[in-house]
């Protein structure tokens, strides 16, 4: 394991292989890809590389708080230590926003795109969300982090022990380390790509997987399900159960798909 730096961007490395970039939501850090994905012992075989986005976890805010500036630091990022080899993007949300224009701008060398509840339309008042709920198996005991319960439970379908302890285990770091005055901005005034138009414009040999909360009320299914259902070599999982917190609620089904998509990138 190796934390780097480049260009502001905090990065860890683990392993050796083909690459698999790791990219996590707005307000996250590499935290919530790293305590996740190490777990799978599937991975071991490939270099994973779990990033910092700028203004997130110990990466400093871009001088311009656009989405364009944020994805040509990840592209110069790419360029720097994947090079010209062949790669595959993980994104969750925001992550999963930018991992589309990555495996969009890199056609030829990415081969495979997984993205969680992704953001496909930037400006939330043309999104078609779901409606929240909550699925509570058991009654929660709180012995610390007392004031992020109500947001756990507003973004959490699954609401039990477990996915408690895996909120805090995944999430809290970042919420904690967040820059909300460049995020705030970003959202305000650069979030949509300048070719969002594009994003599902894969090349023909990527192999392609959306996971879907069913329940998620920040991005929605409908519209992810309508663009990417013309992609012969995607999978579209509308998961039950799930909003948009889709590897807390339902981590078995997202480690399942990864799975099956990296198999069929090693065939």
């Amino acid at each position: 394991m190796a934390i780097c730096e480049y260009e502001g961007i905090k990065y860890e490395t683990f392993g050796t292989g083909t690459t698999i970039l790791f990219i996590h939501g707005l307000f996250l850090d590499r935290v919530s890809t790293r305590e996740f994905f190490e777990k799978n012992s599937s991975i071991k075989q490939f270099k994973r590389i779990y990033i910092d986005l700028p203004g997130m976890g110990d990466s400093i805010p871009n001088a311009i708080a656009s989405s364009d500036a944020i994805f040509n630091k990840i592209t110069r990022l790419i360029d720097h230590i994947i090079e010209d080899n062949p790669f595959i993007v993980y994104g969750h949300s925001y992550g999963g926003y930018l991992a589309q224009a990555i495996a969009h701008q890199y056609q030829n060398q990415v081969r495979a795109v997984l993205v969680t509840c992704p953001v496909v339309i930037a400006n939330s008042e043309k999104r078609v969300v779901a409606a929240h709920k909550n699925k509570v198996i058991e009654k929660l005991t709180v012995t610390s982090n007392s004031d992020f319960i109500e947001d756990f439970k507003q973004m959490n379908v699954i609401i039990d022990q477990d996915s408690w302890l895996s909120y805090q285990k995944l999430f809290l770091s970042g919420i904690k380390k967040a820059d909300i005055e460049f995020l705030k901005k970003l959202q305000r005034n650069g979030y949509t790509l300048s070719f969002e138009d594009k994003l599902t414009h894969f090349g023909p040999d990527t192999q392609v997987t959306f996971l879907l909360g069913r329940f998620d009320h920040v991005v929605g299914y409908k519209q992810q399900v309508e663009l990417i259902s013309k992609n012969e070599k995607g999978d579209i999982v509308v998961v039950d159960d799930a909003g948009h917190n889709l590897m807390i609620d339902q981590p078995d089904i997202v480690n399942f798909y990864f799975d099956r998509l990296i198999q069929k990138v090693i065939k």
